[in-house]
């Protein structure tokens, strides 16, 4: 975003107000309990460590209710939703409403087109602004203890809140005493409603989507820990395949040559060319099963030890080798270097 010279420090809270253009106009730089820079249009203090959107008053339309105390947000949200039905001039499925906290007795309920929601929204990211809370600019004003306070066209009273030229609040509100609130007012109760705003605009469809990231320190580190051990896990057993694939492949390449050697001596036996290789199938098919040594026999059998983790799994690993056309025989489980192993003899069925 274009920016000025203003270093915030890191618990900065950029204010900046949306004018009646729809651009970004105002803004204020808050940072503790004061506002400490101030400035209009696109030159905005870079750094912040928050972001608060102030919108016209005039494009929120702010209803106090009568809501049950022991309500979730989303419930109050719907029941507002019923019960404003009949407020809006527009279809309720194309507007926004959102709550915020009980004042006075009564839930303030925000009525707002969606589409001036998401032009709001845009308007900001093109200055860099993505804002964690949107608040009606009338909600930036403290309520005082009784009668209407104005600053600007934003009015605010116990529970009523809402942006009107002066001469027509006057004919709205009668004789109900109105206050100008002064400029240093207004900006000393500024950070404490952006920092914990009676009602923010941004919630259900609006909500802020909280992007995760690494932070730098201990959480960094922690995290690539965490990955690490994770990566160890997983390469603990690719490892394994990857030592079983080889030595299989050795194997099968060993009975490959023996195969192609002319048909003499105890190599010529017929069949073995076709033992090796289904053994050697069968055992990579078989989860958790491992070749730990093949011999070749003179009649063409093949003496194989293979590393199991259960009976289950030789079962597994038999039932694939005589469905390849070949005959098992298996000695008892046994253990070898502290693997449970099993002797087995393949031969053509």
């Amino acid at each position: 975003m274009p920016t000025s010279p203003t270093d915030p420090g890191a618990g900065a809270t950029l204010l900046a107000f949306i004018d009646d253009g729809g651009a970004i106009g105002a803004w204020r730089l808050i940072e503790g309990d004061a506002v400490i820079a101030r400035g209009g249009g696109d030159l905005l203090p870079d750094d912040a460590a928050r972001a608060v959107l102030a919108v016209p008053g005039t494009e929120v339309a702010i209803h106090w209710l009568d809501l049950a105390d022991d309500l979730t947000l989303a419930q109050a949200t719907a029941a507002a939703r019923l019960m404003l039905a009949d407020s809006s001039a527009e279809p309720l499925a194309d507007m926004h409403v959102a709550v915020g906290r009980r004042e006075a007795g009564k839930v303030p309920a925000a009525l707002v087109p969606a589409r001036t929601m998401l032009a709001w929204i845009d308007a900001a990211a093109s200055v860099g602004i993505d804002a964690d809370a949107i608040v009606p600019a009338p909600m930036l004003i403290a309520p005082p203890v009784a009668g209407i306070v104005r600053h600007g066209i934003d009015h605010r009273g116990p529970a009523t809140a809402f942006a009107i030229e002066p001469e027509l609040a006057a004919a709205i509100l009668g004789e109900a005493p109105v206050a100008l609130l002064a400029e240093a007012d207004y900006e000393a109760g500024l950070p404490a409603l952006a920092a914990d705003p009676v009602i923010d605009l941004r919630q259900g469809a609006f909500a802020r989507r909280r992007h995760w990231r690494l932070e730098s320190g201990a959480g960094r580190r922690l995290v690539l820990l965490a990955a690490m051990l994770v990566l160890l896990t997983l390469a603990v057993p690719v490892a394994k395949l990857i030592l079983t694939d080889r030595a299989a492949a050795r194997m099968e390449a060993e009975a490959a040559a023996l195969a192609q050697r002319p048909a003499t001596g105890a190599d010529s036996a017929p069949g073995f060319a076709l033992v090796a290789p289904a053994l050697f199938d069968a055992v990579r098919a078989t989860p958790n099963a491992e070749l730990g040594q093949v011999d070749y026999r003179a009649d063409g059998s093949l003496a194989a030890t293979v590393l199991i983790d259960s009976p289950a799994t030789l079962d597994m690993l038999a039932t694939r080798i005589e469905a390849a056309g070949l005959s098992v025989e298996r000695g008892p489980v046994g253990n070898r270097n502290g693997r449970a192993a099993a002797d087995l003899l393949v031969r053509p069925a």
